[in-house]
């Protein structure tokens, strides 16, 4: 099984062992139930050995100021810029999602 390891990976909390040997991570409500190597729907948590890791940890997928009429909070103090900031991982999968492939993006990819 695969081992995630460097340092955009760190041990995760808010998960628990299942009776049948799997890890279930406890942060959102896919509740996604994981064997050694397997990653959950979001790409940004694994399971490594016998514990869960964040495999994303300080990977921005980017940055920017932006007019905060462009966002979806247009009528708080309009004409004020504001920072978008994201990383890599999901636990949507929205078909016609703009940034599927960023969203799903693994540790080896470049963002």
């Amino acid at each position: 099984m695969p081992r995630y390891e460097g340092p955009n990976v760190v041990p995760g909390r808010h998960w628990h062992r299942l009776s049948d040997g799997r890890i279930q991570c406890d942060v959102c409500p896919r509740e996604c139930r994981l064997s050694d190597g397997q990653r959950g729907l979001c790409f940004v948590r694994a399971r490594s050995g016998d514990e869960i890791v964040l495999t994303t940890y300080g990977r921005s997928s980017g940055y920017c100021v932006d007019p905060i009429e462009k966002k979806p909070l247009n009528h708080f103090l309009p004409g004020t810029p504001i920072l978008s900031f994201g990383t890599a991982g999901c636990n949507l999968t929205c078909k016609f999602c703009q940034n599927h492939d960023i969203s799903k993006s693994r540790e080896m990819d470049t963002l």
